[in-house]
């Protein structure tokens, strides 16, 4: 926003994911939030189907190693995979202070600075070889907080947008569960004023949801 660049966002469309069409929808009320506040820069949005993306069994084994030593989401193999397979260098992630992904670099980075842009990017060698999933982009907030980032949106005059974005994996009623791992994160991030309270009802209902789920895919291998 406030370096009135153009953007080209990117999604990965991960099929057996529950909040993906809420992401999207997401999405595209955020676009259209910040085209109506300032100049439409926010391209249309390239989507591609997780199954598309080529396979890449180098990439894969390295995310396998750094999964082995601490959590890392599966996005980070499809990433790597997909941004390798178009020749991307420089795909921004916003990955922040405290992030998982920021434990695993945070060593391995350096500081770019180009004009009044500025970004994190990985080492050329990094103390690990597999960290080199990371090599394909750059991590403009990785300096930054949850709780900085909300500040910078005030001050700009944005806050009321960054308050639509969508962070849950497995929304009940088209709102956060407040169970899942990115709900746990933004409530020990600083922002569980987002995140409700699971209720025993809440917690009986996934449950039920998750066991349902499980047992379509057992009729479906069988």
């Amino acid at each position: 926003m406030n370096k009135k660049e153009e953007i080209q966002p990117y999604y990965i469309r991960d099929e057996g994911r529950r909040s993906t069409s809420m992401e999207i929808k997401t999405m595209n009320l955020i676009k259209k939030m910040l085209n109506e506040k300032d100049a439409e820069r926010i391209l249309n949005t390239i989507i591609i189907n997780r199954k598309d993306i080529p396979k890449n069994d180098e990439i894969t084994k390295d995310f396998e190693t750094l999964a082995s030593q601490s959590h890392l989401g599966h996005q980070y193999d499809w990433l790597a995979r997909y941004t390798n397979s178009l020749g991307i260098k420089d795909l921004e992630l916003s990955v922040h202070r405290d992030d998982t992904v920021e434990g695993f670099i945070k060593n391995d980075v350096a500081l770019v600075e180009k004009g009044d842009d500025s970004y994190y990017k990985l080492v050329e060698k990094p103390s690990q070889p597999e960290l080199g999933i990371f090599s394909y982009y750059d991590f403009p907030l990785l300096d930054m907080t949850k709780l900085d980032m909300e500040a910078q949106s005030k001050k700009s005059g944005f806050n009321h947008i960054m308050e639509m974005t969508w962070f849950c994996h497995a929304p009940m009623n088209k709102k956060p569960c407040g169970m899942c791992n990115p709900c746990k994160y933004t409530r020990d991030e600083g922002l569980g004023r987002r995140v409700p309270t699971p209720t025993l009802s809440m917690k009986l209902k996934r449950k039920i949801q998750f066991k349902l789920i499980g047992l379509k895919r057992k009729i479906k291998l069988n």
